[in-house]
């Protein structure tokens, strides 16, 4: 059993930096620190935890936007269905709705369609 949890961060590919930031800012509040390198752009949300795991977006040749591949899921409330219901009325294009996982057990989750095409995952506990 490994003593730590194994993910350090991962990435959402983008086409368009400002759209994806203005996209995430808007409907979930977060912030983001832009560090663009010579090759790429990079925007990572910020966290009081400067420690934990975090999320990225890339805009770079080796990253394109997608519905298939791996899925990323993120946990911005504490109650899923409402802020799935924000975004369906934001005309977000929601591609699962709240669904449970082991009965409610393991909490929920929903799927999504983000302004860049990529199929993103939402997580909570709670419904």
């Amino acid at each position: 059993m490994l003593s730590i949890a194994p993910l350090v961060w991962g990435e959402i590919p983008v086409s368009d930096m400002n759209r994806a930031v203005a996209f995430y800012q808007q409907h979930f509040g977060v912030e983001f620190k832009r560090d663009d390198m010579e090759d790429m752009e990079y925007a990572s949300i910020v966290t009081e935890d400067a420690s934990a795991a975090s999320i990225g977006l890339v805009k770079c040749s080796m990253s394109q936007p997608s519905m298939q591949g791996s899925t990323v899921y993120l946990h911005f409330s504490t109650h899923l269905q409402p802020l799935v219901d924000k975004l369906a009325a934001a005309n977000v294009n929601i591609l699962l709705p709240v669904t449970p996982i082991n009965d409610g057990e393991c909490g929920y989750i929903a799927l999504f369609a983000d302004s860049e095409g990529n199929k993103v995952g939402l997580w909570s506990k709670d419904k």
